[in-house]
């Protein structure tokens, strides 16, 4: 007899229902009791990325639902690179519908999330196990302790963090509420997922594809650690019908991949995979050494799932007892191994917490309930006055954590605005948390500010580094002025701005004119002919490959300068059509510093041009007229992220479709 057909199938009765709502709703209290000012406050963390949600909830508009351009970061690129759409577009439309600050539905809906965590972990594990009182437990020692602390601390962590929720920092006063949000839909996804392989039924099937969607819409970690909890789910769960669970579970998941496509087309992973492995952030991509990373992981899962039958007969602490290794693994082999299973391993210490508290509890419940009643009371007793210490404590530590501040008092909102208004048109680059709050505040193009992520330009992301690292003015002109950069903010070792990324941040000074100065911040104004985005250059002057250097854009810098060459005038009409005009001459090309992308199309005079990609990475064409030339850009999102958007405009189609016809024919029969 397999596992699934030992499962009860007792309705919950009113008491053990009246028992969990008593449970979930003192969850929930305690989570709002301890975070209480994010539902009122507007908080200014500026060493965070909450301005980077900010400016894609105040400028995505119509991004969201149409390929569009987006020229405010990094001298331009696809929208769907910016990053998952959910946290931003929930706070557009709570901003829209209530008027609200987009600072102040962040913190709401960051404090939701808080306190929606571990109660859909409860909620989970307890209809999984029908065990309100320890699922209670696994979810209030989520919501009040940190045990990953004590295994794979952060820095300057000592003993006594573990008594320090991380899960708050991280939300509040960080950049993990994205990651949050997708991990608020990770448990639901587990019991829809664990519903459809016990019932076989299209109302679950439903539910787990609507959950995977919303994981994924909120942040790339959703889909990760989907597959993981599915993983150690159907390895332990009907284990003779492995193979169809596996497809079943594989058909949910590619549905709701195809429902959120349009944000994870091929282009999308290719660039975050390019960035995990850039050498700027070293270790948190893929090498050789993953391959030794992942054959640690199999053996500890081959071990477990051989040996866990013989310790437990109960498949859902075989589950937790699998997902907490498979969680901790990815932190733990990246810290003492320095072997990085997935980008960015340490992220997932937030899915690693939940499952050993679930572990913790339910192993933990297991021995308890083989003590005599008396041990078994004082232990359950000492647990309440610990999570009683713990209440106290988190709140203070939040009290400490959450205070208004004001963002219009900011060096990032200063430099920002002032650039706004006076370099409108202008190409500038802002550095640290300047770049991540500009677009909160104003409409500057920057030729910084993305999320190295998903970086779509890895030369432009290899020129920033350059300009902040470099102690000779001329090597970061050469680049800026490669790119077409109007102005460059220099923050000083001293300055109000947050991550102070420049080594040598005296290296304008006296060699280039200062705009603007305060906090300890600079703009400095990049010598350049004329202020446009198009330059006609000899077509020999192109770099054909990406540079080794800043010698190599010599000769292309060279071209930009020379007076002796016509002037071409570029202007943005909306944020898909970039119009030029010049005077062009045979054997000179029109070099665009825009990044390029195959959704770009070129008429001249009204006839079709193919639009080329340099080395840089930016875009260039052969104009081939004598004389006066009209140029215009269209950008139009290209092939892939258009196919992608109609799989994704398909497949929710069909969602909705056939739950309407499915909720139609139960009316029906209902009558």
């Amino acid at each position: 007899m397999s596992i699934v057909e030992k499962l009860p199938e007792n309705p919950i009765r009113r008491a053990e229902l009246l028992r969990a709502a008593i449970y979930a709703a003192i969850i929930v209290s305690v989570n709002v009791y301890i975070c209480r000012e994010l539902f009122s406050i507007e908080t200014a963390f500026m060493a965070s990325m909450h301005g980077f949600w900010m400016a894609l909830a105040r400028l995505g508009g119509g991004s969201w639902f149409r390929a569009e351009w987006w020229p405010y970061w990094d001298g331009g690129i696809p929208f769907e690179l910016t990053y998952a759409p959910l946290l931003p577009g929930l706070m557009a439309m709570w901003h829209g519908l209530s008027g609200i600050s987009l600072a102040l539905a962040f913190d709401r809906i960051t404090a939701i999330a808080y306190c929606a965590a571990p109660l859909t972990l409860f909620v989970c594990a307890w209809l999984m196990t029908r065990a309100p009182g320890v699922s209670f437990a696994a979810a209030m020692m989520y919501s009040v302790t940190s045990p990953t602390q004590l295994i794979v601390p952060d820095p300057n962590a000592t003993w006594a963090s573990v008594w320090d929720t991380r899960r708050l920092f991280l939300a509040s006063a960080w950049d993990d509420t994205p990651h949050l949000i997708a991990f608020v839909f990770l448990p639901l996804t587990i019991l829809c997922l664990y519903q459809s392989i016990r019932t076989r039924q299209a109302r679950y099937y439903a539910a787990a594809t609507l959950c995977i969607f919303f994981g994924a819409m909120a942040s790339a970690f959703g889909p990760t650690g989907t597959m993981l909890a599915t993983a150690c789910l159907v390895f332990v769960l009907d284990r003779q019908k492995l193979w169809s669970n596996l497809a079943l579970v594989a058909g949910i998941g590619a549905f709701a991949y195809a429902m959120s496509a349009a944000f994870y087309p091929p282009l999308v992973v290719n660039a975050m995979r390019a960035a995990a492995n850039d050498p700027g952030h070293e270790g948190s991509g893929w090498s050789f050494s993953t391959i030794t990373a992942f054959a640690v992981l199999i053996l500890g899962w081959t071990i477990l799932w051989h040996f866990l039958p013989r310790w437990t007969s109960s498949w859902t602490l075989q589950f937790f007892a699998l997902f907490a290794w498979v969680t901790s693994s990815i932190p733990l082999m990246d810290r003492y191994l320095y072997r990085p299973l997935l980008p960015q391993p340490g992220r997932y210490q937030l899915e690693m917490e939940a499952a050993l508290s679930l572990i913790a509890a339910f192993a933990g419940a297991r021995w308890l309930a083989r003590a005599p009643v008396s041990i078994r009371r004082a232990v359950i007793f000492l647990l309440i006055a610990l999570a009683s210490e713990q209440v106290v404590h988190e709140r203070r530590l939040a009290k400490r954590l959450l205070h208004p501040g004001d963002l219009t008092k900011t060096v990032e909102y200063r430099a920002s605005t002032w650039a706004g208004q006076n370099l409108a048109g202008s190409r500038v680059m802002f550095p640290g948390s300047i770049a991540q709050w500009a677009n909160a505040f104003s409409d500057v193009a920057q030729f910084s500010g993305s999320s190295w992520s998903m970086a779509y330009n890895r030369v432009q992301q290899r020129a920033l580094q350059e300009v902040v690292s470099a102690s000779d003015t001329r090597v970061s002109l050469l680049w800026l002025k490669a790119f077409g950069v109007d102005a460059v903010a220099v923050s000083g070792r001293e300055s109000a701005e947050y991550w102070k990324p420049f080594v040598h941040p005296e290296q304008f000074e006296g060699v280039l004119a200062a705009l603007w100065r305060e906090q300890g911040v600079t703009i400095y104004r990049v010598p350049r002919r004329g202020e446009s985005l198009a330059h006609l250059v000899p077509a020999a002057s192109i770099l054909a490959k990406e540079p080794r250097g800043a010698t190599d854009l010599a000769a292309y810098v060279a071209a930009l300068d020379d007076d002796s060459l016509p002037l071409a005038e570029s202007r943005w009409e909306g944020r898909n059509r970039l119009h030029i005009t010049t005077t062009a001459s045979p054997g000179q090309v029109l070099s665009i510093q825009v990044n390029y992308h195959s959704g770009w199309h070129a008429t001249v005079n009204g006839r079709a041009e193919p639009v080329h990609r340099d080395g840089l990475g930016s875009m260039f064409l052969d104009p081939r007229c004598s004389g006066p030339c009209e140029v215009q850009l269209d950008y139009s999102g290209g092939a892939e992220l258009n196919i992608f958007r109609g799989i994704s405009y398909a497949a929710l189609s069909v969602f909705v479709i056939a739950c309407a016809v499915r909720l139609t024919r139960k009316r029906a029969r209902g009558r």
